[in-house]
């Protein structure tokens, strides 16, 4: 089984099935970006999803500003961007030869932290970087999102971002493909 079937065979709650549409036209075109298929599968499964009732997965063309890729993604690089708060951010992306209006958010956590893709110009590369929404901790992760997620899920990985509670004992996902 691949990483993406393994995070879905995690417990789901509600009824919506099927795949998850996302504009990735608006989205690459927007963002300026071609995305990897990995992501694109990722997202055609788990957009809009929330897990364990506290990592929010975004998807490309929400009608929800705040469930929109394209629009969580423009806010994130500005406050990136701006703060002068978050040079250690920004010297671990000049490193990866990046600035931060290049960062993807592909999710968010109800304590404000960041979920970013980091892109390469080769798509097995993009790596995943959590940022705490107050603080200077932060995750990298080298690998795709689902990889990452599955072992934060399995607590194979432990995010020095995310709260010692999360996961809890029996994480799963909500489902909301047309958030």
């Amino acid at each position: 089984m691949t990483d993406l079937e393994l995070l879905a065979a995690f417990p789901a709650k509600g009824k919506e099935t099927g795949m998850v549409r996302n504009d990735w036209d608006l989205a690459e075109s927007a963002l300026g970006v071609t995305f990897p298929s990995s992501f694109m599968r990722f997202l055609e499964v788990f957009g809009g999803s929330q897990f364990d009732d506290f990592l929010t997965v975004y998807r490309a063309g929400a009608n929800n500003e705040y469930l929109d890729l394209v629009s969580r993604t423009c806010a994130a690089r500005h406050a990136m961007t701006e703060t002068t708060s978050r040079p250690h951010i920004k010297e671990l992306l000049r490193r990866r030869g990046l600035a931060p209006d290049q960062l993807i958010r592909w999710g968010g956590t109800d304590n404000a932290d960041f979920c970013f893709l980091l892109p390469d110009k080769h798509p097995g590369k993009w790596g995943v970087l959590i940022v705490a929404g107050r603080g200077d901790a932060y995750d990298l992760f080298e690998g795709p999102v689902d990889t990452y997620l599955l072992h934060v899920l399995r607590r194979e990985y432990v995010s020095d971002v995310f709260p010692d509670d999360f996961p809890d004992d029996n994480p799963g996902y909500e489902r909301r493909p047309n958030a």
